[in-house]
């Protein structure tokens, strides 16, 4: 009768690893460490834009235990978030999240072992390390990387359009003034340094994308002082 009633649960259970992958398949994502210490992978995760199930290796647990131990104020903060931001996710109701007990002794290396662990749960990593990128190439697993996902979400902006802007600062070049989107995007305003402290409007001339982000030339619109 007991088994009857709690099948739903047995089947839940994950102490067969490679039945889990079997089971889940894509649908389980492995959290690798710098993504868990980054902690946007929570208010993604609140968003209800990833769906399946959340796995982290115990292996990561017990380094984060280990980092809020060390003697180095940064390392310590580090480990003290990472295991914060693992409380949380166990807190939200609507994605299942696990730790599992699994390790891969040969390997030494952290991120490698969480790819290896995400192929034999025939899964993808989340992670932040463009590094992990070229490990799950070589090993098949598909990497789910935040940088590139905060990338593709950056508000798009066309040459001619208006926008607003708070100049808060004047820029390298004479007259210059720079002022910055909500996600951080640099807003370089030609003659804007008269309006420092100011929001104004302005009209987009160009866009360069460089290997540190994006800079949105702008100037005037010449109707800003009516």
């Amino acid at each position: 009768i007991i088994g009857v009633k709690k099948v739903s649960e047995i089947d839940e259970l994950d102490t067969d690893i490679s039945q889990l992958g079997k089971k889940v398949g894509r649908t389980t994502k492995v959290l690798d460490l710098n993504c868990v210490i980054d902690g946007r992978i929570l208010d993604i995760c609140e968003t209800g834009f990833i769906s399946g199930t959340i796995v982290i290796p115990r292996f990561i647990v017990d380094h984060l235990h280990k980092l809020t131990e060390s003697k180095d104020p940064m390392e310590k903060a580090k480990g003290r978030r990472g295991l914060d931001i693992l409380a949380r996710l166990q807190e939200i109701k609507t994605l299942p999240f696990k730790i599992i007990d699994r390790d891969i002794k040969e390997v030494q290396d952290i991120s490698a072992k969480t790819v290896r662990v995400a192929r034999e749960l025939k899964s993808s990593v989340i992670t932040v390390d463009f590094n992990i990128n070229k490990i799950g190439a070589l090993e098949n697993v598909p990497i789910l990387n935040i940088n590139d996902l905060s990338i593709a979400l950056k508000p798009v902006v066309l040459p001619g359009e208006n926008m607003q802007i708070f100049v808060m600062k004047e820029g390298k070049e004479r007259a210059q003034g720079v002022g910055y989107l909500d996600d951080g995007t640099m807003v370089v305003v030609e003659d804007g340094r008269e309006s420092i402290g100011k929001k104004i409007e302005v009209v987009v001339q160009s866009i360069l994308q460089t290997s540190q982000g994006r800079i949105i030339f702008t100037k005037l619109r010449k109707n800003n002082g009516k």
